[in-house]
């Protein structure tokens, strides 16, 4: 019997036939495409505004959704602190150093006094980061723009105040990092949520 289950659940989490194949996406401001090998490979590139990105991987089909893992992963976008000079007691500044990229405004996690969760900060135009409520800032993490990723944060220690200079470190740019992701079908379409967007990949004519 419990030989039969797992057969049975193995059968269930493989690539269907019918649902393989290729699809499209053609929604305002979006472009993009996905296909879905029969072996279990897929191929994806999707382009949103200043977004673009692509992935290749395994995926599985389990009756109602098919998801999506990366593979081989890639290294997601993140920072290295390059300085930490002083400021005035209780301020926080925060600049990236890469000749090569720049954007505005800066956003930061703050993990702060009092909060339980962490908050999203915008920096002013001088990398001026300011605490909600004027609560006392014990870590920071500098977020790549749109990705919401970044290395782990950097605990501010003391009374002092810090102007923090990232550099960001070498990566996979533009290669989405998919753990198990997920899209409902709709009919011969399938549903992604990603980038707080809903989009919508129609399965392209023979």
């Amino acid at each position: 019997m419990i030989a039969a289950l797992a057969l049975l659940a193995a059968v269930q989490a493989a690539p269907q036939p019918a649902v393989a194949g290729f699809y499209v996406v053609d929604q305002m401001e979006m472009g993009g495409a996905l296909e879905l090998q029969p072996s279990g490979h897929f191929r994806y590139q999707f382009d949103y505004g200043a977004v673009s990105e692509s992935a290749e991987g395994d995926w599985t089909f389990d009756g109602t959704t098919v998801r999506l893992t990366s593979n081989p992963m890639p290294k997601l976008p993140g920072f290295n602190v390059e300085r930490d000079d002083p400021a005035p007691p209780g301020q926080l500044y925060v600049a990236v150093d890469n000749p090569d990229m720049s954007w505005t405004p800066l956003t930061v996690e703050l993990k702060v006094d009092g909060f339980k969760q962490p908050v999203l900060v915008y920096a002013e135009d001088d990398g001026r980061v300011n605490a909600p409520e004027g609560r006392r800032i014990l870590s920071v993490r500098m977020l790549m723009p749109a990705q919401e990723t970044g290395d782990d944060a950097v605990t501010l220690s003391g009374p002092g105040g810090h102007r923090l200079l990232f550099k960001p470190e070498a990566n996979d740019i533009g290669k989405a990092a998919f753990h198990s992701e997920p899209l409902a079908l709709k009919g011969s379409a399938m549903i992604m949520h990603h980038y707080d967007a809903e989009i919508l990949f129609r399965r392209a004519k023979p």
